[in-house]
């Protein structure tokens, strides 16, 4: 034993550097000199994880991010600079239990004439339970540790989807959005917020129950498109399944594209579309231990027709990851596929050149991630000219960690596609629901037939 550490001591230095056998040399005169060299290593390694004067994260070190997954153990990090005041999303208790229960903190309340309802039935649900601010005007952590809470979706997926939604509708630099149409008490720090209802990101043509914004308001619930929702489960065994969703989807894209002389199938359109109605068999569904669980009518249309949580329900004892959710909204795409592109006029469809068919959904989540400056445009023009620091800041330390050296998308991602000229141009789409519904009409209006008659 000692000859091995003899051995070790007198080969050592010659495998070091100048410096680095120097300083060997002054710790085996001067054991003291240890702690010295200790303190001096931590100071150095700081001042490397420290963010640059006037950055949003640290240093760059081989590419886009300086620290894998943002942090430590997968959880992301305060952010500095302009964004230093923003609330960062922590995981959340998982667990296969009843929701919500007998908390008095989340019993039901239907919301009052102050409060903001939107395009939503999952957030104006956790909004009527009080998971999130009542009022309606929700924050980029709250809205995402919320999301946990109520539905059992991963850390990763919530944080995306809120970011997404504060990109797309928010304000930026404190956090704030509101789960509806603009308002007042939501702060335009760098641009306007015009909240999730904004036409373009969580708002798109073809959804399961609101209008597309060209034909009127695209906030409400419509009774009809729901009973055609229905009605398309119950081919299906009485499921709001995969084959559900494919077939309901496929039928919306369908009627928008014929009717709708500005119908916008773009890759917006298609995260989301696709997306949402994952989430209704993975996220709504009365969950088990295991997963996901019945996507009956008794545990769907609730959601819908009261935006509350049905009697008796549970949420998934297994958190719903980020990859899952790629990766069955690409399967869901190609079991009834449709062209991507948009309406410049009736019967005058603009296919869009990308092609997105042959991606893998880990090359499909790095497509996103490389676009997300573009497909998320809510504040991003004009403001990105002033602020475009401040926008990739973000991705870079809150979206890009769970895409880069994450063990599945494993992204390597150098740069941002730069915003279109036309991204965040439309401000058209931006108001609230008119409240949430009794069993699917609204209180002192009643059912909402769609204005583009008949579907």
């Amino acid at each position: 034993m000692k000859f091995f550490a003899f051995c070790t001591a007198v080969s050592l230095p010659w495998l070091l550097s100048g410096d680095d056998a120097a300083k060997f040399e002054a710790v085996r005169r001067d054991s003291g000199a240890a702690e010295a060299l200790l303190a001096l290593h931590k100071r150095e390694a700081q001042s490397k994880r420290s963010p640059q004067a006037g950055g949003i994260i640290g240093p760059v070190v081989g590419g886009i991010l300086d620290l894998p997954l943002g942090g430590v153990n997968g959880v992301l990090q305060p952010l500095t600079g302009i964004l230093s005041g923003l609330d960062i999303p922590t995981p959340q208790p998982q667990g296969h239990i009843i929701i919500p229960g007998d908390d008095p903190n989340h019993q039901f309340q239907a919301p009052g004439p102050t409060d903001v309802r939107g395009i939503c039935p999952t957030l104006n649900a956790l909004a009527n339970h009080g998971y999130i601010s009542r009022d309606g005007i929700t924050s980029f952590a709250e809205a995402a540790n919320a999301v946990q809470t109520g539905y059992g979706f991963g850390y990763g997926l919530s944080v995306f989807l809120s970011a997404l939604g504060l990109l797309a509708g928010g304000d930026l630099v404190t956090g704030k959005y509101s789960i509806g149409g603009a308002d007042s008490r939501v702060p335009n720090t760098i641009g306007p917020a015009l909240g999730l209802d904004k036409h373009g990101v969580f708002e798109i043509d073809g959804s399961i129950t609101r209008e597309d914004v060209h034909f009127g308001n695209n906030a409400n619930f419509l009774l009809q498109r729901w009973e055609e929702y229905v009605n398309i489960s119950n081919q299906n065994g009485g499921q709001f399944d995969a084959a559900t969703q494919a077939t309901d989807n496929g039928l919306r894209y369908d009627y928008s594209r014929e009717t709708n002389p500005e119908f916008l199938a773009g890759v917006a359109w298609f995260a989301v579309s696709h997306a949402e109605r994952v989430f209704v068999y993975e996220g709504l569904a009365n969950g088990t231990a295991t997963g996901a669980g019945d996507a009956g009518f008794d545990n769907i249309a609730p959601f819908f027709l009261n935006e509350t949580f049905p009697p008796a329900w549970f949420r998934r004892g297994i958190p719903f990851p980020l990859p899952s959710a790629l990766e069955e909204a690409a399967a869901l795409f190609l079991a009834n596929p449709r062209e991507l592109g948009g309406n410049e006029g009736i019967g005058n469809f603009v296919p869009l050149s990308t092609n997105i068919t042959s991606l893998t959904p880990a090359e499909l989540g790095c497509f996103l991630l490389e676009n997300f400056l573009d497909i998320a445009p809510g504040q991003i023009q004009p403001a990105v000219v002033d602020n475009l620091d401040t926008f990739t800041g973000f991705v870079k330390g809150i979206v890009a960690p769970f895409f880069i050296d994450d063990g599945y998308f494993n992204c390597d991602v150098q740069n941002f596609t730069m915003p279109s000229d036309s991204a965040g141009v439309n401000s058209t789409g931006s108001q609230s629901s008119s409240g949430s519904p009794v069993n699917g009409a609204y209180p002192g209006i009643g059912v909402i037939a769609p204005d583009s008659e008949p579907s």
